[in-house]
């Protein structure tokens, strides 16, 4: 028997198509997947962190970056911005801005590589009146308010201050940073001091 040749032509057709129309739908999804950086002053912002920056305020709140994407540890990214605000990124983590004092004290602690690791919030308003501020990271918390400046605060002794209702409550902000007390550590609050020992 002879094979009919329209069916096998309708067949390579149906065959053409669906391949014409699988390359279309990846093309698209690419397309509307990945994230185009544009450029904001010298350098480009996109994906992740674009997105951050645009959702907490753009120009207003940052102003231009001043420099590129660039790797950060355990394989995330970060850039910083002209008003000592930089945006950082880390799978598991998304995007968040860190800025001020809080910044400086996460870098004094040694970034994302130190004890604190990534921040996993943008910075929230802290204490009654709203006026101090924080960001949680993966390891503790850093605290600024006006009259005690910014402060880390992390392990057992986070745990007892935040089951005192941390800044709220009757310790109120950080007043220091954990130091070495009689064979343990403690941390000085304005309501007083919190020790631990192991």
């Amino acid at each position: 028997m002879t094979p009919l040749r329209g069916g096998n032509r309708s067949v390579r057709s149906s065959g053409a198509l669906a391949v014409a129309a699988a390359a279309a739908v990846l093309a698209l999804t690419g397309a509307v997947g990945t994230a185009q950086a544009r450029q904001i002053g010298n350098f480009d912002v996109g994906g992740a962190i674009e997105a951050e920056y645009d959702r907490a305020g753009g120009f207003a709140a940052f102003g231009n970056p001043v420099s590129p994407e660039t790797d950060a540890g355990a394989g995330g990214k970060f850039q910083a911005f002209e008003r000592n605000t930089s945006i950082y990124w880390s799978v598991g983590t998304d995007a968040h801005a860190v800025g001020g004092q809080i910044r400086d004290k996460w870098g004094a602690l040694g970034w994302e590589n130190g004890a604190l690791g990534y921040p996993v919030t943008d910075e929230e308003k802290a204490g009654r009146d709203g006026q101090g501020r924080y960001n949680l990271f993966n390891g503790g918390t850093v605290y600024w308010s006006p009259k005690t400046g910014a402060h880390a605060v992390w392990g057992k002794i986070r745990e007892t201050w935040a089951a005192e209702v941390a800044e709220k409550g009757r310790y109120g902000y950080p007043t220091g940073d954990e130091y070495d007390y009689q064979g343990g550590k403690a941390q000085d609050f304005q309501g007083g001091r919190i020790t631990w020992k192991p």
